[in-house]
């Protein structure tokens, strides 16, 4: 039945889609000249930097700046966690006038990019390569962190929290926004399928063991965004995703020593390109009141985002 729903609403990913870091998996970037690599790695940094520069759909703009004033940014330093290539952070270098910016992820060739691209916008900016949970810096390093949809993905989010505190300056704010776990459309399976609410009806494991059969029926052809992975890790509850809830997250936040913990409440369909169509601007409208009821929240925010000073 899992299967059959998954694959009545199937989808397969774009090579050219450059918001997504499995191109660099792929054979359009393997197989190709040293110069064609270093357009794609480019690429893959506008993706990102385009969609920051443009602030009707800037992740800063619409989830943190209409709660904290632009002008606390400037001549100060922000760590993104989960910087991918750095065209976010770029822009945010950009945009508000920041001293210095440094970008975390954990994949090498997102700091190569990174790198290349800081360079080439002239921006005062160091990137490294590393994970969440045990953060490359000396404590009391940043005025600001920002992690936009990466949460989700950490194997240790309590460690990973921590480490923010720790590496936070006095005062430092933490700006964080990941969808949580009940969310219906961000259950990272969309390189195979596009039907929501699938893991609101199915037990997760049975949904990531079809997941796999589905990518490993598709062959060659899906090897790049396959990762040639056939189970979920221990700390995983649907393909690299972590679990965690709006409840999780609100006893994180309880153990460490966090102050002013404001809570950003959206509903679902109320960010991103489709909140722009008039009948996604209804729905959102209709499910705003049950992102105010405890447990319904769950199903009906949008993200869990919340901005939290040390």
């Amino acid at each position: 039945m899992i299967k059959f729903l998954m694959k009545t609403f199937q989808t397969f990913p774009s090579e050219t889609n450059f918001e997504n870091w499995e191109v660099f998996n792929h054979d359009i970037y393997l197989k190709n000249t040293d110069d064609k690599k270093k357009e794609i790695r480019r690429a893959t940094c506008l993706a990102r930097y385009n969609i920051e520069k443009d602030k009707k759909y800037s992740w800063m703009e619409n989830y943190f700046l209409r709660n904290i004033n632009p002008l606390l940014l400037k001549d100060k330093t922000l760590l993104d966690l989960g910087s991918f290539t750095g065209g976010r952070l770029t822009a945010w270098f950009e945009n508000y006038k920041l001293k210095k910016v440094y970008g975390l992820d954990i994949n090498p060739i997102f700091k190569i990019a990174a790198d290349e691209f800081a360079i080439e916008k002239k921006i005062n900016a160091e990137f490294k390569t590393g994970v969440g949970e045990e953060l490359p810096y000396e404590d009391n390093s940043f005025d600001f962190i920002v992690s936009t949809d990466t949460f989700e993905h950490v194997q240790d989010l309590k460690n990973t929290m921590n480490e923010c505190f720790r590496v936070l300056k006095p005062n430092g704010m933490l700006l964080a926004v990941f969808p949580q776990f009940h969310q219906p459309f961000e259950s990272h399976l969309n390189f195979v399928t596009k039907l929501p609410c699938l893991h609101w009806f199915f037990n997760s494991k049975k949904i990531s063991e079809k997941y796999y059969e589905i990518l490993s029926e598709r062959g060659e052809a899906a090897k790049w965004y396959n990762g040639e992975k056939y189970n979920l890790e221990k700390w995983e509850k649907l393909p690299t995703l972590n679990g965690t809830t709006i409840r999780k997250f609100e006893k994180i936040l309880k153990n460490n020593s966090w102050s002013n913990i404001k809570w950003i409440k959206k509903p679902i369909l109320s960010d991103g390109r489709r909140s722009k169509k008039f009948y996604f601007k209804v729905l959102s409208l209709l499910f705003y009141p049950l992102i105010y009821i405890k447990y319904l929240d769950e199903l009906f925010m949008g993200r869990i985002c919340v901005i939290c000073k040390k």
